[in-house]
């Protein structure tokens, strides 16, 4: 232990820590992102590379003055309300003045310091939290009986009654020691108030919970939800006309990590209509412990400012730069409609449903004049392979399959005349509505296993999100009403395939099950054209090994495919039953004859501002965010004590970082909306009855005050270590999760 106490003030350093330490729902799903922090040590060799140093330190000190805001706060509360009734403040510290060295090398103890009247402030080397430290009180078990000695006047304590210097905290009548200890989790909550009330003020800009899209084969798919639908109410959230679409999501994690099996009560307003659905969650196939409905946010009619088209798609070969930030007012003889929820749809259904065909496109540009441009069909590339389609895993609820009879299980085995049916057949042909379809299923197993032709009548439906799940695990063909599967399995090897067998080995033939592919570059140039438009993940997974598995689906791979450059060699692994032979073959990358679902269109999203129009309304609005977000966090640390939600969500320091650096990248307004939920999150953890935590003391004083006198000092000091040792664990544990998080 040092030689100076620095866990003091009823532990309310380490319990910034414990702060700190919880991640609520809403944050679960951030991306762990640290491409920021490498740019402070990248060389900067030309002045763009100092203006993004200088960016990217300003950002991070953003993060430090926010959190250490709501550290500062918190103690400040107790420092005004220890000094409001006469009691000694010695130290008064963010961070913590802890001796640190590594071998001979000593750190200093802070980072700066100065005594002014009878109290040291200062910023503590180490910044997981700080500290008052007030006469007359340590946590620190081992010094409880050398502070007690400190106040006992001249040394001595009467028989009748123990004397206490009348500065020190245990002099105080338990009333006011009551009110030192539960002040900084009133500042906690009312700089809270103040943050979203600020932030609401300045204008705080957010996604609308409308539905951009459903995901194919979900369960808002399945109940046959419509793009455009504005989400009213969602489970225990009751009409919010400016819900924001991550509370919606919160809400529906939240209820499905409830209860699994729960339909969630979900309201839509789609103009005059409102429609009731319930949906039940569904586990992300990515990260099973996380639930969702398949609503997925909604997209703009703007094309983007900086990237307007994607590169290597037919886009980029007709979007300038005078189309970057440009507004889309129509498309062939169709004039979109401004005033509708997403105005976009038509455009974005005509792209997913009719691949084939060119598109004329009508602009209004950021000058304000008009422009028009024929967006061509894009072709599909591949590596030669096709692939067998899998069963039926959901149908659309009164869709032309589902009407047709059709069952979740069956094996399409033809459609029309054609009996070789592969994955990607229906979702990259146009959709012809006038025409049924005519569908051959092999249903059931062994001597019940029987053929079954059906007929579908395609329907009109808008289809704003591609045929693939965003996942790549399911694919749907949304007009037919059904979804399924893609297998690795190969269906075809096309006709003139390139490519060679390695080591004298077969080739890949039909039947055999595709495991692994590696892509060999032709050029650092061609690796170059796409490595911007991929995450670090992605790339190394295709150059050292793309195994095809829940975590990288033959979905997104053949979407990746789409972005490399023709003639790119491929290694592909595959797996030749029933021996589990394995075959491997250099395949190419080309253009096939089918045209792809996208086109290279880049659009922004929706984003909204909520903007108070008074003082009055900002601190109302300030209120409500500050009681949602504690609200929040009552539930979730409910859910985690009756284990329904997995310790590898709690995170820690480097977790909160992370978030902050999210939010403070988006701006003032975002930065201060997460110190709200920050300091929501401080003060119920702080208030939480665990000894050595502010709780823990208040459960103390509450008990002094109705038996009329102290707890028993042996039991209490027994209890606090216990305290100390619990929150010590829980710090080991959360910055263990933390770094195994980022690994």
């Amino acid at each position: 232990m040092p030689d100076q106490p620095y866990l003091q003030r009823g532990f309310a350093g380490l319990a910034s820590l414990v702060q700190l330490s919880f991640t609520p729902v809403e944050f679960m799903s951030l991306p762990v992102d640290w491409s920021l922090l490498p740019s402070l040590l990248a060389a900067t060799e030309d002045t763009g590379g100092v203006i993004a140093w200088l960016q990217t330190t300003w950002l991070w000190t953003q993060v430090a003055l926010g959190i250490g805001l709501v550290i500062f706060v918190h103690e400040l509360g107790h420092f005004l309300a220890a000094k409001t009734f006469g009691v000694k403040c010695e130290k008064f510290y963010v961070g913590f003045d802890v001796p640190i060295s590594i071998g001979p090398i000593k750190f200093p103890r802070t980072l700066g310091k100065f005594t002014y009247g009878e109290t040291e402030y200062g910023i503590g080397i180490l910044p997981l939290g700080g500290y008052v430290k007030m006469l007359g009180q340590d946590d620190d078990p081992r010094k409880a009986e050398e502070e007690a000695k400190r106040i006992r006047q001249s040394g001595e304590a009467s028989d009748a009654e123990e004397k206490l210097d009348p500065r020190s905290y245990p002099a105080k009548p338990v009333w006011q020691r009551m009110i030192i200890i539960s002040a900084g989790v009133v500042m906690n909550v009312i700089t809270g108030v103040l943050f979203a009330a600020f932030a609401f003020f300045n204008g705080v800009g957010y996604t609308p919970a409308v539905v951009g899209g459903v995901t194919p084969g979900g369960p808002a798919w399945q109940a046959g939800v419509q793009p455009g639908g504005k989400v009213v109410a969602v489970g225990s959230l009751e009409d919010d006309s400016q819900l924001p679409f991550s509370e919606m999501q919160l809400k529906i994690m939240e209820a499905g990590i409830e209860s699994s099996e729960t339909a969630v009560p979900v309201r839509l307003q789609y103009g005059d209509d409102t429609r009731e659905y319930q949906l039940v969650t569904q586990a992300s196939p990515i990260e099973p412990d996380r639930r969702m409905i398949g609503i997925q946010s909604p997209t703009g009619d703007t094309l983007f400012s900086e990237l307007p088209a994607m590169p290597n798609s037919v886009a980029a070969d007709v979007v300038t730069e005078e189309d970057a930030g440009a507004k889309v007012v129509g498309f062939d003889e169709q004039t979109l409609d401004s005033s509708a929820t997403m105005p976009i749809t038509p455009l974005l259904t005509r792209i997913h449903t009719a691949p084939s065909q060119p598109i004329e496109i009508r602009l209004v540009r950021t000058d304000e004049s008009e422009h028009s441009l024929t967006l061509p069909p894009q072709k599909a590339k591949d590596f030669g392979i096709q692939f067998k389609i899998g069963p039926i895993k959901a149908l659309m609820q009164n869709g032309p399959a589902e009407l047709a009879g059709m069952k979740v299980g069956d094996q399409i085995i033809s459609v029309g005349d054609d009996t070789e049916v592969d994955a990607y057949q229906m979702v990259l042909a146009d959709v012809q509505y006038d025409e049924p379809v005519n569908i051959t299923v092999q249903r059931g197993e062994g001597d019940s296993r029987e053929e079954i032709e059906l007929t579908l009548t395609p329907q009109r439906i808008e289809q704003t999100m591609t045929p693939v799940s965003a996942f790549g695990e399911m694919m749907s063909v949304d007009s037919l009403g059904f979804a399924y599967e893609p297998t690795a399995v190969t269906s075809e090897v096309i006709s003139g395939t390139e490519g060679s067998a390695a080591d004298g080995n077969e080739t890949i033939q039909v039947g055999d099950e595709l495991r692994e592919i590696r892509v060999q570059f032709a050029s650092a140039k061609d690796r170059e054209s796409i490595e911007d438009e991929l995450s670090e993940t992605a790339m190394e997974a295709l150059t050292e090994g793309w195994e095809i598995g829940p975590t990288k689906p033959l979905g997104n791979l053949m979407e990746t495919i789409q972005l490399l450059p023709n003639g790119t060699k491929i290694i592909a692994t595959a797996i030749r039953p029933p021996n589990g032979t394995v075959v491997e073959q250099t395949l190419t990358v080309r253009q096939s004859d089918r045209f792809w679902y996208e086109r290279g269109l880049n659009f922004t999203p929706v984003e909204s501002i909520r903007k108070a129009d008074s003082l009055g309304m900002a601190l109302a609005l300030g209120v409500s965010e500050a009681k949602r977000r504690m609200a929040d966090v009552g539930r979730f640390l409910s859910m985690l004590v009756r284990g329904k939600v997995k310790a590898k969500f709690v995170g820690g320091p480097i977790r909160i970082a992370q978030m902050a650096s999210h939010q403070a990248e988006k701006g003032l307004s975002a930065q201060l909306m997460f110190l709200t939920m920050l300091s929501m999150n401080l003060a119920i953890l702080n208030f939480l009855p665990i000894p050595a935590l502010d709780g823990g003391h208040m459960v103390f004083l509450t008990a002094e005050l109705i038996r009329g006198k102290k707890v028993d000092e042996a039991m209490e000091m027994r209890l606090t270590f216990v305290g100390v040792l619990a929150l010590l664990a829980l710090m080991i544990f959360v910055f263990t999760n933390d770094i195994l998080n980022l690994l």
